[in-house]
């Protein structure tokens, strides 16, 4: 009994029960104190009997509704007994005292109203003031209020009736409101505590990305700057390959990083644009080598289609889209076991400045269950997109993300798809564009002809429409026979072949082509078998790398050209602030390949003090350094007396990369953002742009 007592009153109990548990307690004693009244006062055991009675089946279903937890049917039960049984016949056994009556009515009004749900005691509450109404009126001829004629004493009685029935319905309401003015305090001061412990959490997981893209980027500055300058170097081939896919498994794992970032931020319900010009081609290079380097453990072919003459320079959110391309074709990946994916790239033009970037990401994998549909892009669904023999789970907040990043764009996206036959997720969003230069051209495209001998006949055929798409003339050959009948027949500027079929035709090429006019088609991770080619294209072959093949131009796109430089720095004098001895080492390197004077600092204080000893024309800054970080380095900068601390360029150099950092560095001072790891290309910019024009020697 102690123990059951006990239960009652524990905090961990709901609020609705604990209000419950204090009412029936009250009722219960209140029920025995009008025993006790009527036994004194009364002369009517029926009463005493009944109001016991009543008292009991408090207590009765009390105890049940603490036991199986089932609130509502107790007390519509001890209502409509209380209510309905209890005070009718308490008024007839007391026809003398009819003007206590109404409070006891009350009373048990307020019982229905306090404990039920909005709904119920709506609907009991009206039944019982109809009933209790009637009652009235029925008894207003017939039954007397034992007033007319009363004694003192009696008037006394009724009088005291009056009071205990007000003192307990008094104590019943004054109760609730107070013990639910508790619960509403309490949830309030837990509403706050788990708002502050969200925001505790916010700050450390944002303090958690900026580190881990910090302590990530460090290392990967060293790899990726060490593996750029070995690029320009005079090495094989075979050496030159090898560099080439360390390169871009890096960047892979870099874009990777960044995509985990703007992850964290959208999975926090934040959706932020920050838009500037970027160009188009560069960003679809850094999706589809992420891609082609995920995709080597698998055997998926994967075709990329372009149109050449999307605008290449647009203005938008370039991280935001590059995260929607990452995440449609990851989908792609997971749930297609074989077969291929198609990124298709179109647009639509709106106006005289504004495009419709239209995007297509196909697979034949699983395909989607048409009820699964609705559901697949909300949040905190699972994943529909599953065999029914294979356990394949996921997050689903992919999909979701690329909802509400469209939705902030003002676009839209769908899904067409077939149970077991694969998918075509499309995406629309519009996109302002800056110039008419398009992503990829070929100039007199007329003079070439091109001689295609591919392994697969599929591919033979994408790569000759993206030819046509150029009104460049091809002919494609089948076998080596194919090869030798052409080769005797026709003049080619260029053989576009791939790595498996050079065997075959090995002296036929050898005798009749020249060295540069082979173009080897190879896969990331393929070892390059044929002797004389010099020009390596990577698949997918799509618009872009071909465009950037016949150009002769300089990126990174066609394997074998080398990054030589257009300029020389000799009179700069560039100072690197840095506290990790392996990027100072790395920036250093890249700028003396610009012929630059490179003085290193590796604190805050270095910085300041070797400013005041020698005149810097630019300052790359890290970011992330102990006792003064770069911030902080900037404001001492600027606050140093004389007119050429203010001048100075100064680049923040830094590993944090979340969403949102640029636009924090250029607003704190700093000229321009560079993020670790460095590349040469960045670096060649930044140089260009901020080094005064008597300090650039431009090679002849």
């Amino acid at each position: 009994m102690k123990n059951f007592l006990r239960s009652l009153y524990r905090k961990e109990n709901n609020e609705e029960m604990y209000i419950f548990n204090v009412i029936h307690t009250i009722c219960i004693i209140g029920m025995i104190f009008i025993c006790c009244i009527i036994s004194m006062l009364f002369d009517n055991p029926g009463a005493v009997y009944l109001s016991f009675g009543t008292s009991v089946l408090f207590l009765l279903t009390m105890a049940e509704a603490n036991r199986t937890l089932k609130l509502k049917r107790s007390i519509i039960f001890m209502s409509v007994a209380f209510n309905f049984l209890y005070m009718p016949f308490v008024f007839l056994m007391f026809n003398r005292n009819i003007s206590i009556i109404p409070v006891f009515f009350l009373f048990g009004l307020m019982y229905s109203v306090i404990l039920l749900d909005a709904k119920s005691a709506a609907i009991l509450g009206s039944l019982e003031l109809i009933s209790y109404t009637a009652l009235l009126l029925w008894s207003r001829d017939k039954m007397s209020t034992g007033l007319e004629n009363a004694a003192g004493a009696d008037v006394y009685t009724y009088f005291l009736g009056a009071m205990v029935t007000l003192v307990i319905v008094g104590i019943c309401a004054g109760a609730t409101v107070r013990f639910r003015f508790m619960f509403y305090r309490r949830t309030q001061e837990r509403a706050e505590h788990m708002k502050a412990e969200a925001m505790d959490a916010y700050i450390a997981k944002d303090m958690f990305l900026i580190n881990m893209s910090h302590e990530i980027r460090t290392p990967m500055n060293a790899i990726v700057g060490t593996v750029d300058l070995l690029l320009d170097q005079d090495v094989s081939e075979h050496v030159s390959d090898s560099v080439y896919n360390i390169l871009n498994s890096c960047n892979a794992l870099l874009s990777i990083t960044d995509e985990l970032m703007d992850l964290s931020k959208s999975e926090s319900g934040e959706v932020e644009l920050f838009v500037s010009t970027y160009d188009l081609s560069d960003l679809l290079m850094e999706v589809i080598n992420m891609m082609t380097v995920r995709l080597t453990e698998s055997n998926l072919a994967f075709f990329v289609d372009i149109n050449k003459n999307i605008p290449r320079f647009l203005y938008g959110d370039s991280s935001k889209l590059r995260q929607l391309f990452v995440n449609l074709l990851n989908n792609a990946v997971k749930f297609t076991p074989s077969g291929k994916i198609i990124l298709r790239v179109d647009y639509r033009l709106v106006n005289n400045d504004s495009i419709e970037l239209i995007v297509d990401v196909e697979d034949t994998g699983i395909g989607i269950r048409r009820e699964d549909m609705t559901d697949l892009f909300k949040r905190n669904e699972t994943d529909t997109e599953a065999d029914e023999g294979t356990n394949v789970d996921g997050s689903g907040l992919g999909l979701a993300i690329c909802a509400e990043i469209i939705n902030e764009m003002k676009g839209e996206i769908s899904v067409q798809s077939e149970y077991h036959k694969g998918s075509v997720f499309t995406f629309k969003v519009p996109q302002r564009f800056t110039s008419m230069d398009t992503v990829s051209f070929i100039p007199d495209s007329h003079l070439y002809r091109i001689l295609v001998f591919e392994k697969d006949g599929e591919y033979a055929r994408h790569v000759g429409k993206i030819l046509e798409s150029f009104d460049i003339m091809y002919d494609e050959a089948r076998t080596r026979q194919d090869v030798e009948r052409l080769l005797n027949v026709n003049s080619y500027t260029h053989v576009f072949i791939s790595n498996e079929r050079y065997e075959e035709c090995e002296s036929i090429l050898a005798n009749r082509l020249v060295e540069e006019n082979i173009v080897a088609f190879l896969d990331i991770d393929d070892n390059i078998q044929i002797k004389k080619a010099t020009t390596i294209l990577t698949r997918p072959i799509h618009t872009l790398n071909i465009a950037a093949l016949l150009r002769n131009e300089t990126n990174t796109y066609v394997r074998e050209v080398m990054r030589k430089g257009g300029f020389t720095c000799p009179r700069a004098n560039i100072l690197v602030v840095d506290d990790n001895y392996t990027n100072l080492n790395v920036a250093g390197a890249i700028l003396e390949k610009y012929g630059a004077n490179v003085v290193t600092a590796l604190s805050g204080k270095d910085c300041l003090r070797i400013l005041k000893d020698q005149d810097v024309d630019m300052i790359f800054l890290d970011y992330m350094m102990p006792e003064m970080n770069g911030i902080d380095t900037l404001e001492h900068i600027r606050k140093m007396p004389g007119s050429k601390y203010a001048a100075i360029p100064v680049i923040a150099l830094t590993a944090n990369v979340v969403s949102g950092a640029r636009e924090m560095f250029l607003e704190s001072g700093f000229d321009d953002f560079m993020a670790k790891p460095i590349s040469i290309d960045r670096m060649e910019k930044i140089l260009r742009k901020y080094l005064r024009r008597e300090l650039i020697v431009t090679k002849s």
